[in-house]
């Protein structure tokens, strides 16, 4: 099943956009009648003219249907029709912001004061021209302030979807990790029930409590605690099918503080000494050391090499690819991994935090 991207609706900001006009009105209109009158008293005397203030009232509300069906128009139709439709479209609607200023000047102010905002013998060459010069203005706010919205929402959508696609591909990452400790527990498991062996019974709880640790444990992050209690499960639970096992030098901690980290990061590195290593090697046993250095965690293991693993395919493969994408998406930049496979042995160090 293909997995829908996720979307966000651009909201409308009919309020926001009021208050860009609002700015904009006092600086193009008020702020010029200030200056090119004789003194304050004179710029703010329309105020106490009711005929002045009531035209005040209507040319702000015909001025801002400009802004604001310039904005709506781009908000139904953007993205949705060509180009000239749009186009179409807007010119269509400042035409009708025109004749709604023209009614709101010249019909609505004029029949309750007797006279409107413009010389009745204007001619329409005149009173068209003044309204488009009107109309770029506060058109041109509208369209401005729409792009500005619709570029914080475009980024936002950007982050959604990475985060999503992101959130995706750690669950992918995750359920790729101990297929074959699986595999090799369970033909541990039968022939410990096989063997009628008392350690069946504990294995078959370790084990489910791993699985329901990998499987249900959908935290992004999880305790440092938990997860080293999943490595020492996991660890015992590898143990049973290497005869003749060196027990390997283990040493986690101490902690300052209460880390937190991605759960089953770490898993796939002992993973892969076991499928790797030769751990019957009283003399270099398996070494996993996991504390911290200089305000980071770092965790270590050094493993020698069988020598029919390193001569049959390449030490690592997907296990720690997939450890490299984990750590490239929840720690960029933050982190080294060292791998060092050599001759007789095979290292990693990694340090994140």
């Amino acid at each position: 099943m293909l997995m829908k991207e996720p979307t966000l609706t651009m909201p409308k900001s009919i309020g926001k956009l009021l208050l860009w006009y609002g700015i904009i009105y006092l600086v193009v209109i008020k702020l010029r009648e200030v200056i090119y009158a004789d003194s304050l008293s004179e710029a703010f005397s329309d105020y106490n003219d009711p005929h002045m203030f009531g035209l005040m009232i209507a040319s702000g509300l015909a001025f801002f249907s400009y802004s604001l069906f310039s904005y709506l128009g781009l908000h139904l139709f953007f993205g949705k029709v060509a180009w000239w439709q749009l186009l179409g479209a807007l010119i269509f609607l400042i035409i009708g912001c025109m004749f709604f200023r023209a009614f709101l000047e010249e019909f609505v102010i004029y029949n309750i004061f007797g006279v409107g905002n413009y010389n009745r013998n204007m001619s329409w060459p005149v009173y068209l021209l003044d309204n488009v010069y009107y109309a770029i203005i506060f058109c041109s706010l509208g369209i401005v302030f729409f792009f500005v919205q619709y570029g914080h929402f475009s980024e936002a959508n950007r982050r959604q979807i990475e985060v999503s696609q992101r959130e995706t591909e750690l669950k992918f990452l995750r359920s790729q990790v101990n297929p074959h400790f699986l595999f090799n527990t369970l033909n541990n498991l039968y022939s410990l029930v096989a063997t009628e062996s008392s350690q069946a019974l504990p294995v078959i709880d370790k084990l489910s409590g791993l699985l329901r640790y990998s499987l249900y444990d959908q935290a992004s992050m999880v305790p440092l605690a938990r997860e080293i209690t999943y490595l020492q499960d996991f660890l015992e639970l590898e143990s049973l099918r290497v005869d003749g096992l060196v027990p390997p030098e283990v040493i986690f901690g101490p902690f300052s503080k209460d880390w937190q980290l991605p759960p089953l990061l770490l898993v796939p590195f002992i993973e892969n000494a076991f499928k790797h290593g030769d751990l019957k090697n009283a003399d270099r046993p398996l070494r996993i050391q996991l504390s911290e250095l200089e305000n980071r965690l770092h965790f270590r293991v050094e493993n020698l090499i069988r020598k029919e693993t390193a001569s049959q395919d390449e030490v690592g493969g997907i296990g720690l690819n997939n450890v490299r994408k984990r750590l490239d998406l929840m720690y960029p930049r933050r982190y080294v991994l060292e791998i060092n496979p050599r001759a007789e042995d095979f290292i990693v160090d990694l340090k994140f935090g």
